[in-house]
């Protein structure tokens, strides 16, 4: 960081007694209030959980992952939530419809499965790193990457497990150039 970012703009030391005092007054709560100026009105949005069911939410959560199960184009999400809703009687839906909604669910869902790929591969005594080089039509040069572990059985007992990581295209082909990705 530059140094001029790295002054303190405090005045006075931190004291525990005075910011308690400052709490239990009515200046603390008024603060962060919002003034809104003349003539106009605070924005009041419906929260989400008055506007999607716990059914209609989880229907979005399996049209994602359907679609991407499927390899079907995320820009089928709208006609299929539609589809899925009908079939059981709920009106179309009026928000979190688009592709873009899918996409979010669709990273929502890959750092869910992300962290559980994690958690297995701490379990697991040794792992490695497995490296292999293909080439598009296009010429260039892709690096799939896979982990091999062992993961845990039911018995507790260690079984081989390999798992995609990652699609990269490195600057390069030299080693050096491998972590830096374009």
């Amino acid at each position: 960081m530059p140094e001029e970012t790295n002054r303190s703009t405090w005045t006075y030391r931190f004291e525990k007694r005075l910011f308690d005092k400052h709490e239990k007054t009515k200046n603390h709560f008024t603060k962060a209030i919002a003034v809104t100026e003349k003539g106009q009105k605070t924005l009041v949005l419906p929260r989400l959980e008055d506007t999607i069911s716990d059914d209609a939410l989880w229907l979005r959560i399996q049209g994602v992952w359907w679609l991407a199960k499927e390899n079907m184009p995320i820009h089928k999400f709208n006609s299929y939530l539609k589809l899925q809703l009908a079939r059981q009687n709920q009106p179309p839906p009026k928000s979190y419809k688009n592709d873009k909604s899918a996409w979010e669910i669709m990273t929502i869902i890959g750092s869910y499965f992300r962290r559980l790929l994690k958690d297995r591969i701490h379990k697991s005594p040794f792992y490695g790193i497995m490296v292999d080089e293909t080439t598009d039509n296009s010429t260039t040069q892709r690096l799939i990457i896979y982990i091999k572990f062992l993961d845990v059985d039911i018995d507790g007992g260690f079984f081989q497990c390999v798992e995609y990581l990652d699609l990269v295209s490195p600057l390069s082909g030299q080693a050096v150039d491998i972590t830096v990705v374009s």
